[in-house]
């Protein structure tokens, strides 16, 4: 009976690990030392932003390029703010700091029209 319970335990243990590693969250970026890795799912995010934005806004495939090499461009920098040891209060000045800078980028890759509405909709998230 022991057994039973020990390979049912053991059975559960090893099934929860590997769902839980399934999970759908963006990754966490490693910094050792100097050096970044780039999280594997950078490229996802990136492509999901670009085409979430060419619909939304109506972008051209030039501008829908543009988008994506500015979103993967600006990852590294936002990750590695998530791992500086420094405050939740000055990781948000950081972020936000960031934030201003990539809009910057995008307003000059969106027409005027397309920077208000994209601006629209960031306000409503």
């Amino acid at each position: 009976m022991k057994k039973k319970i020990f390979t049912g335990i053991m059975l559960f243990t090893v099934t929860s690990t590997q769902l839980s590693a399934q999970t759908t969250n963006p990754q966490k970026p490693v910094k050792t030392g100097n050096e970044w890795k780039m999280p594997s799912d950078v490229f996802k995010r990136s492509k999901a932003f670009a085409d979430n934005l060419q619909k939304e806004l109506g972008l051209d495939s030039v501008q829908s390029k543009k988008v994506y090499d500015a979103y993967l461009a600006n990852t590294k920098p936002l990750d590695e703010i998530s791992v500086l040891p420094i405050s939740e209060k000055e990781k948000e000045a950081e972020i936000k700091a960031n934030k201003a800078a990539f809009n910057e980028t995008l307003k000059g890759i969106f027409t005027t029209s397309q920077y208000n509405k994209y601006v629209k909709i960031e306000a409503g998230k």
